[in-house]
């Protein structure tokens, strides 16, 4: 069975910052302008804007700008991811998004858009994965460490792409929902050489779905073919937030307590970017990992979804947190409560 390998990280994160009464005040414009004001309900977001880093430690979120799109920003990240690969050794590229859908997906327009600057470029695999929501990514490991195990590729980019801010709600009623989520581009390069940043040791993809967490999270995205119409507005995201809340800790603690039971070290946690103070912190308080040891964006990006944890590996790369031997578990938590999991071992 090949080694799988992660030889390269990347990661995009948008320039637009919003501050939590920021974001309160686009969720009242965006009511305002389709003529649907609740003045009770915007003096209670304003009230509970106040509230939302003690509550949640989420101080911001950044937003890409209205003129640029997910092919474009996907295409970039691919480009980081093969600085200093052969194109030609692409041999699958499967982008994760809960926010963009439908055909051509991302993955084969970013395909098509590169090959425009690198001719060399083949022939790649190519498949998109939304459903999953927020362990879209974890899933696509899954997928792309088994193309390399059964098929014999060498070379698979899995890319998370997440324009959230067009999918939530502009409406201060939607308040505990839409002041959650940022924007954020990321994504791993798979070799099935020896060499590179870390190995996989162990992953998996499972899922705890029945008939009651199908209604937890629902929700659409941007169309992939038409990417600057409208999500409508019955199509913008919902999320229950307390039984949310409440399996993520449960999934967070069993995923930790999987790998800890076979013996393995956890020396970074690495997981979805849910809610640090409702979710993260109780995980970690539950299963002895140390808060150094628990890498999070929340506070200043807000979750991103399905590119949460591939953000946050790059950032922790980059900052050469790591020593040689090192395990990091890469935890993901999504829609209907789908889970991945990966534990990987740095060089």
């Amino acid at each position: 069975m090949h080694n799988v390998t992660i030889s390269a990280t990347a990661s995009i994160l948008p320039p637009t910052a919003l501050s939590n009464f920021e974001l309160v005040q686009r969720l009242i414009d965006g009511a305002r302008g389709r003529n649907s004001v609740d003045l009770l309900a915007e003096e209670r977001a304003l009230d509970r804007a106040a509230l939302i880093e003690k509550k949640t430690g989420l101080r911001s979120r950044r937003f890409f700008l209205p003129t640029e799109n997910p092919v474009d920003i996907g295409a970039s990240v691919l480009e980081q991811l093969m600085s200093d690969q052969d194109w030609a050794a692409l041999d699958a590229v499967i982008v994760s998004s809960s926010s963009t859908h439908g055909f051509p997906g991302l993955s084969q327009q970013i395909i098509a858009a590169s090959r425009e600057e690198y001719g060399s470029l083949g022939h790649p695999f190519v498949l998109d994965i939304g459903s999953n929501a927020c362990a879209g990514f974890t899933y696509a490991l899954t997928i792309g460490q088994s193309l390399i195990q059964a098929m014999n590729y060498k070379k698979v980019a899995l890319i998370a792409i997440e324009f959230s801010s067009r999918c939530i709600s502009y409406d201060p009623n939607a308040f505990g929902i839409s002041t959650l989520f940022g924007d954020a581009a990321a994504g791993i390069l798979l070799s099935s050489d020896t060499s590179g940043i870390a190995s996989i040791i162990e992953s998996r993809a499972s899922s705890l779905v029945d008939m009651q967490t199908l209604s937890y999270v629902k929700g659409s995205g941007m169309t992939a073919h038409d990417q600057k119409a409208d999500v409508p507005q019955d199509s913008r995201w919902f999320m229950a937030g307390p039984p949310v809340a409440i399996g993520a800790i449960d999934i967070l603690t069993d995923e930790i307590r999987r790998y800890q039971a076979k013996g393995y070290a956890i020396d970074w946690l690495i997981p979805h970017q849910a809610n640090l103070k409702r979710i993260l912190l109780p995980a970690c308080d539950a299963t002895g990992i140390q808060i150094a040891k628990l890498c999070t964006s929340f506070e200043e990006t807000g979750n991103t979804s399905s590119a949460s944890i591939p953000l946050l590996l790059d950032q922790l790369v980059r900052e050469k947190k790591p020593i040689r031997g090192d395990n990091a578990l890469l935890v993901g938590f999504g829609a209907s409560f789908s889970i991945g999991s990966a534990l990987i071992s740095f060089h």
